[in-house]
């Protein structure tokens, strides 16, 4: 081969296989372009916000987010995904409404009237929405033990609890159930507010004698037994004192009529207890208390020898009078215990029961 066309043929081959290496970097480019793409896709992306109260948003996202990302028990790395600023925060899992597609119902902590706040669900697109101190309206409030009261909301006055309106307890709910609208309107163009979770929230009680209290809510007591009467309890040890009138306020709620006189409550009745296995037992009162008046309750069981083992209250394992504790430790098989509530919630006469 002549020299001249050995420099061609080289030549040719180095412009090859240079082309192909461009030809496979542009693609390799490409590829990975389509996959940051693809990525971004599979994560959901909001759409829209309604405020709705000073503590409840309404977020619809561009689709369905995953089950894992509506699970109450992964609520520390849910709440993780969303990002606002000013320090506004979920504090409970979305909640998906009847009928919707991807509309939530978003819990968060108080909000501040006219401030700009901005959210983002996993670094996606941010959003912005401005801060609102609407409350929403509550009719009554009563006491229902010496240390614990409630507030009652009515679907006549256009209040209704969540737990009506996701899908998440539409099975367990029956007639309570219904739908709402984007504009939370129902079929008969009803619009109403919406209670969100009450993790977590608090209300103000004063008496006319110069007490204060926050009263902490108690956990699954705000949609219980066909009513809106969640129940808030005040700290451990305090009681009401008969006779005093005591005035209910709070960031979230508007009280209509917010005074009640308190009276002097017998404790709780327990008639027998009777042990399920070596962690658990349950416990039977005199009467059905309604109402979860067993939730966050603790009993002290007492061995014969003198030592002692804490049980707490089940969350919404009553049925009727009867309720589950669940033991901090392990009972001894064949052990009699004494049941002893703690902070004198009830009272039980010589009630014992022999460990499986």
């Amino acid at each position: 081969m002549k020299p001249r066309k050995k420099i061609l043929t080289a030549a040719l081959a180095f412009s090859v296989i240079a082309a192909g290496v461009v030809t496979y970097n542009q693609s390799d480019y490409v590829n990975a372009e389509k996959s940051a793409q693809q990525q971004q896709q599979k994560e959901a992306r909001i759409t829209n916000i309604d405020v709705l109260n000073t503590m409840t948003l309404q977020v619809t996202f561009n689709k369905p987010l995953a089950a894992e990302d509506v699970n109450p028990s992964n609520l520390e790395n849910i709440k993780k995904h969303f990002s606002f600023n000013h320090d506004l925060s979920i504090v409970n899992v979305p909640q998906l409404k009847i009928g919707a597609k991807s509309t939530y119902i978003v819990p968060v902590t108080m909000q501040k009237e006219g401030i700009p706040y901005t959210l983002s669900y996993k670094g996606e697109r941010t959003k912005k929405f401005k801060g609102s101190d609407k409350k929403i309206n509550i009719r009554d409030t009563r006491q229902v033990t010496d240390d614990t009261f409630e507030i009652e909301s009515f679907r006549e006055d256009g209040v209704t609890d969540y737990a009506n309106i996701i899908e998440a307890y539409r099975s367990n709910r029956g007639e309570q159930s219904f739908e709402l609208d984007r504009q939370n309107r129902d079929e008969n163009g009803i619009q109403y507010e919406i209670i969100s979770s009450l993790r977590d929230r608090v209300i103000t009680v004063k008496g006319d004698n110069g007490d204060t209290f926050t009263a902490n809510y108690v956990p699954f007591t705000q949609a219980a037994d066909m009513r809106q009467a969640p129940k808030f309890r005040l700290p451990a040890g305090e009681t009401f004192n008969p006779g005093v009138t005591y005035t209910v306020t709070s960031e979230w709620a508007d009280v209509k009529n917010a005074t009640f006189k308190a009276a002097d409550f017998e404790p709780l009745n327990i008639q027998s207890a009777n042990a399920i296995d070596n962690k658990s037992l349950e416990i039977t009162l005199n009467a059905d208390p309604g109402m979860e008046l067993f939730a966050g309750r603790s009993l002290q069981l007492k061995a014969e020898d003198g030592s002692t083992v804490d049980a707490q209250y089940r969350f919404s394992s009553r049925k009727g009078a009867v309720g589950i504790f669940d033991v901090k430790g392990t009972l001894t098989s064949g052990e009699t215990y004494t049941i002893v509530p703690l902070i004198d919630w009830a009272e039980a006469y010589n009630v014992t029961f022999t460990a499986k």
